[in-house]
Order: structure tokens, then C-alpha cells, then sequence
């Protein structure tokens, strides 16, 4: 079987990559799920002082290694994504100002290669459902990935006490907490 690849936003990336290690290109469960994320990624890292002085763990080795490995992209597929960028980044202009050249890109993989996008930013997820692209809020991503045994509850909630800590709370962090793990987590 072949692997069942997501793409994780940067957003997302930073909440994990900390706390799950290592967190890309990383097989698990029986679907062979595996997170990625785009070079664009390692770019806004590198680009933003707020991310490089927040999140100033994500510049060490271990990390910028493991963002280089990003899924193979054929010729054809590159094409076919750059075109779609175009449309969605079109819409983002006319219709839903919001959504970030970066965001536009991970859903234009999305959409041609039918990669789940793993996003908890509102605007990039109504996007996607604009065009129809498969998304995984972040506590959704950790519901499947406690299912198939590759963290533990005790890792979730050591997650979440992270993002308190660190002030960097998914957006409706509080209610999908309840209903993703059915009452199994709390958030103080």
C-alpha cells in the first residue's frame, strides 16, 4: 500500500514539530498516513522575526533537515498545480481576502494531488471548501494519529499545555477539543 501523504500549513507544523519528533515523513497506522509540509514553509520560518523568535527552535538542524524532504512532485503535477494556484489565488483576490499566497500554494497541492490539508486557520479551511480540497483541523490530525497508536492521550494533552504555554491556541481549540476526544482531554 501506498502512503496516504497530508500536507501540515506552517501553522500546524509549528504546533507539532516540537513535540513530535520526528514529525514529517514519518509512516504510521495501517493507511500509511505521512505529514509533509512545502519548501514555503521553511521560507515563512526564515522570512517572519516573529516566527523566527517564537518558534526559534524550528531553525536547529534537526529541524530544517526534516522540512527539506517534501513529496515528489511530478513534472505533469507541477504544471497542474501552478495552474490551480492561479485559480484559487484569482479567488482569493475577488472573493476571500485572507488566505496568504502560501496558503493558496498548499491548497493548489492539495487539490491536484488530493493531499488532506492539515489547517486550523478559518479563512484557508473555507477556502478549501470552496474547491472541494479535503482538510484536518490540528486536533484532528492527533485524534488519527491516537487511533492508530502513533502518540498517546498523555502526549495530546502534553501538546496542549505546550500551545497554553506558548500562547498558540488553534482557533476553536476549546470546543473541538470536547468533541474530537470526546470529553478524553481537557484544556484548562
Amino acid at each position: 500500500m501506498s502512503q496516504s501523504k497530508i500536507l501540515a500549513d506552517t501553522n500546524s507544523y509549528l504546533r507539532l514539530a516540537n513535540n513530535i519528533r520526528p514529525l514529517l515523513c514519518v509512516e504510521f497506522g495501517l493507511e500509511k498516513y505521512c505529514l509533509y509540509v512545502l519548501h514555503e514553509t521553511s521560507l515563512e520560518i526564515q522570512r517572519s522575526s516573529r516566527l523566527k523568535h517564537k518558534f526559534y527552535w524550528a531553525l536547529e538542524d534537526e529541524h530544517c533537515a526534516e522540512r527539506a524532504t517534501g513529496p515528489a512532485i511530478s513534472k505533469k503535477h507541477r504544471k497542474e498545480i501552478a495552474a490551480a494556484f492561479s485559480v484559487i489565488w484569482e479567488h482569493v483576490q475577488a472573493e476571500l481576502p485572507g488566505p496568504s499566497r502560501t496558503d493558496a500554494m498548499y491548497l493548489a497541492h492539495g487539490f491536484v494531488l488530493g493531499f488532506p490539508i492539515v489547517t486550523d486557520d478559518r479563512d484557508m479551511r473555507m477556502l478549501a471548501e470552496v474547491f472541494s480540497i479535503p482538510t484536518h483541523k490540528t486536533l484532528e490530525l492527533l485524534k488519527i494519529m491516537v487511533d492508530v497508536a502513533h502518540i498517546t492521550l498523555a502526549k495530546v494533552t502534553s501538546i496542549i499545555a505546550y500551545w497554553k504555554y506558548n500562547e498558540d491556541f488553534p482557533a476553536d481549540a476549546h470546543s473541538d477539543t470536547h468533541t474530537i476526544f470526546s470529553g478524553q482531554i481537557k484544556i484548562l
